[in-house]
């Protein structure tokens, strides 16, 4: 037998009792879990983290929650612990649950630094927790009033006891990152302490801040409207797709809207094209293979109340002359209807449109398709908050002329 045929058999022979260790080890990790009355379960599905949009949730469209914890503390309280990844994060979060459903809240304190993908005004930080903390909400006057003494003293017993926290509220969720899950003999006393943060929460008088229970489906960060679809091919006959090509199909679809803006649908197409390719050698063989070939395009539109004639705003090309020339210059306006393209691009929307240089778009019926490159979530936000202000600027008088009362999308 060669050396290397040795080699090959004992790194065979130690890999198969490395797993046989480690299946082992996660035997006994998980009966002692449910040995506590806990349930562990290694595959859950998305509705385990539905209800939670704050980053680390709430961010991107690949989202994978992987092995679960779940039980209830020694007074009663339901908790979670989760491993999850996304994008943007991949690790462990615990949490426990909230009698109320409310703002969010950024805490953390210790070596710990604040929560990546979180826009929040940050705060002065409560004396009783003294320095090497940070506070992070929407609005000012909740922090004010949920950072109570009782809470601030749970949060010192919490980080007296690791290296740092970093703790958030997620609706009815108290949730905190990197919880000590390897051993249930530490993660059971760090939940009571959870349980104890929330304790202090529930006692606040925060029913004046109680937020609207979300529905269980994956939501998007500061976006409540905004929902995951993931695939629906009946788009392919709705939507302006490229028509050529073979097994089509759609991925990450997104629906939604915000505020009282248009409802938008957002989606990658994938598709593939096929071809023949010929090649002679050198002693005039002809040979033929096939090679497929696999694409794919972001879709981003909008959809409007009524039917309106086709309009197209690009950068590029010969457009309608408007009387700005510097908007002439930057911009390319084409419309089937010339009167309806001078009602819509007036000055101010000139104006508007120059300030703020949007994706290309194209109004057609009952629909805006803009001309995007990536799809993501800063792009669906960015675009969805400029068309809600380029319908807006268009006048009265041309919603009425298209059939309706008023404006459906009045100044801001």
């Amino acid at each position: 037998m060669s050396t290397l045929s040795l080699v090959l058999i004992v790194v065979s022979v130690v890999g198969v009792g490395v797993g046989a260790a480690l299946l082992i080890r996660r035997q006994r990790y998980i009966k002692s879990l449910r040995d506590r009355g806990w349930t562990f379960d290694g595959s859950p599905g998305f509705d385990t983290v539905a209800r939670l949009s704050n980053p680390p949730f709430g961010l991107g469209f690949k989202r994978s929650p992987d092995d679960q914890i779940t039980g209830l503390t020694a007074g009663g309280r339901p908790f979670q612990v989760i491993e999850y990844g996304s994008e943007y994060w991949k690790g462990w979060v615990g949490m426990v649950t909230l009698s109320r459903h409310l703002p969010e809240l950024w805490v953390t304190g210790g070596q710990t630094l604040p929560r990546s993908g979180v826009s929040a005004t940050m705060v002065p930080v409560p004396p009783a927790l003294g320095t090497g903390w940070t506070v992070g909400v929407q609005d000012p006057a909740f922090a004010n009033e949920v950072l109570t003494g009782q809470l601030c003293v749970a949060l010192l017993t919490l980080v007296s006891s690791q290296p740092g926290v970093n703790l958030s509220i997620d609706g009815d969720q108290l949730v905190v990152q990197d919880p000590p899950r390897k051993d249930p003999e530490q993660l059971a006393p760090w939940l009571e302490q959870l349980a104890t943060l929330a304790a202090a929460i529930d006692a606040a008088p925060l029913d004046r801040w109680i937020q609207p229970v979300r529905e269980p489906r994956l939501s998007f960060y500061q976006h409540p409207e905004w929902y995951w679809v993931g695939q629906d091919d009946s788009l392919l006959q709705s939507t302006p797709v490229t028509r050529s090509g073979h097994d089509h199909s759609t991925s990450n679809v997104i629906r939604g809207r915000d505020g009282d803006g248009p409802p938008f649908v957002a989606f990658t197409h994938d598709w593939k094209t096929t071809r023949t390719e010929s090649s002679t050698d050198s002693e005039g063989r002809t040979t033929t293979r096939t090679v497929t070939e696999n694409h794919s395009e972001p879709l981003l539109g909008f959809e409007l109340p009524v039917h309106l004639p086709r309009l197209t705003v690009g950068y590029s090309g010969r457009g309608i002359s408007f009387e700005s020339e510097a908007f002439n210059d930057q911009f390319s306006v084409k419309a089937d209807d010339q009167k309806f393209a001078y009602d819509v691009i007036h000055p101010r929307q000139m104006e508007f449109l120059m300030a703020t240089r949007p994706s290309p778009f194209q109004v057609t019926g009952n629909w805006a398709w803009f001309q995007v490159s990536t799809h993501d979530h800063q792009t669906i936000a960015r675009n969805s908050y400029f068309f809600r202000d380029f319908l807006a600027w268009i006048p009265r008088f041309v919603w009425k002329n298209v059939g309706l009362q008023d404006s459906p999308y009045p100044q801001r």
